[in-house]
């Protein structure tokens, strides 16, 4: 096969794996080179620069039995594979053309994880060391590979990923015979964060991992307790949500599709976790264990605390405003910043140019006055 017909393939094929969240999916935008087309996404690094990624498979040969895979060995597909030396130098040939500046690489796993684990780190080493590339390299962990395996991964990877898919084992019995929650995959994470807490400087864009949400009728509470744990007792960098599509060929593919709208509630309830300082038991959920598909968890925890309410924007911390809907940390640290400058007027002028802040109105007091917003007029006025 040409190596054209080779990167579309297993650029096609990487799709299912995610580098950036439903916020960025909007992002993802078609770069054209010369006759070809190139899919480019956007990844958000922890430090806010955003990334230009080549998200692609090193191979789409695959020796895991996953009932929700694209590739899975059970597929009837053209399977295809690089060599390092090959991916390296389209990667560099982008990377030089200005299309990219980084790279998201995964794989099937072809006859051997080790083997195959290889040679994706000897493609990352040609970067760094033949091609001198200094750039965001984002690595997948596969399953079934040695700890040392892991440990050179680390230290070559700006990020690394394994990903669980599911809460636990009861789950991942469901659609895989293969994997093991604990041996394969809880235990590459562990080592991935004593490895990274030991070295200082390696890995500075962190560790992920990723869920297909509803491929095991697992519930909110279940995942999200799992991301709880991971972020506490591992350090976990973040976590991505996928909502189960069924893929035609595959044993789920008659299985419904899960509501896109569980992959948005399950992104805010985990940015709740890991940046608003609310704790999972916080979080409401049905008796079945799931989020609200019509309220967002924030809005949910408000309705349910009108103690907390109304917050003086004036005088509350960040945290006490990070509670308040509608109010982000960056809308949060600009009331911190302004408020002792601006008169009650110009801060309820201010709110006017942030429109998600509107739906702040309902549960803020501003210097001991309530503001509200006539139903059909731009200007805000107090109660």
């Amino acid at each position: 096969m040409d190596r054209v017909s080779k990167i579309k393939l297993l650029i096609e094929a990487a799709r299912y794996d995610l580098c950036g969240d439903c916020l960025l999916s909007k992002e993802i935008k078609r770069t054209k080179d010369l006759n070809r087309t190139r899919w480019i996404y956007p990844e958000l690094l922890p430090d806010g620069k955003k990334v230009r990624l080549l998200k692609v498979l090193f191979s789409n040969y695959c020796e895991n039995d996953c009932a929700y895979c694209s590739i899975s060995k059970f597929m009837n597909i053209v399977r295809v594979s690089f060599t390092s030396e090959e991916l390296a130098e389209i990667f560099v040939n982008l990377y030089q053309r200005g299309l990219v500046n980084g790279l998201f690489l995964s794989s099937g796993v072809k006859g051997n994880p080790e083997k195959t684990m290889r040679e994706l780190i000897d493609t990352v080493w040609l970067l760094r060391k033949k091609y001198h590339f200094k750039g965001y390299v984002h690595l997948k962990i596969l399953p079934g590979v040695s700890l040392q395996t892991v440990e050179e991964a680390v230290r070559l990877a700006s990020r690394v990923s394994v990903n669980l898919e599911v809460p636990n084992d009861t789950y991942l019995r469901k659609v895989s015979s293969k994997k093991e929650i604990g041996k394969d995959l809880l235990e590459k994470l562990n080592r991935i964060s004593v490895t990274k807490e030991s070295q200082p400087g390696i890995l500075k864009d962190g560790f992920t991992t990723q869920f297909v949400v509803g491929v095991a009728e697992e519930s909110d509470f279940e995942i999200l307790q799992t991301v709880d744990k991971l972020y506490r007792n591992l350090r976990l960098s973040r976590a991505y949500y996928s909502a189960f599509q069924p893929i035609p060929g595959t044993p789920l593919q008659s299985k419904p599709p899960t509501n896109l709208m569980r992959e948005v509630r399950l992104y805010q309830a985990d940015y709740l976790i890991r940046k608003y300082g609310f704790t999972l038991k916080e979080l409401s959920f049905d008796n079945r264990g799931f989020l609200s598909l019509t309220k967002d968890p924030k809005e949910s925890w408000a309705l349910q605390h009108p103690e907390f309410f109304p917050v003086e924007i004036t005088r509350a911390d960040f945290f006490e405003l990070l509670r308040v809907p509608g109010i982000g940390p960056k809308t949060a640290r600009w009331i911190l910043k302004t408020r002792e400058a601006l008169s009650t007027y110009q801060i309820l002028n201010a709110l006017k140019f942030y429109p998600n802040l509107r739906r702040a109105l309902p549960y803020i007091t501003i210097k001991g006055k309530r503001p509200r917003k006539p139903a059909l007029q731009g200007e805000l006025f107090f109660i």
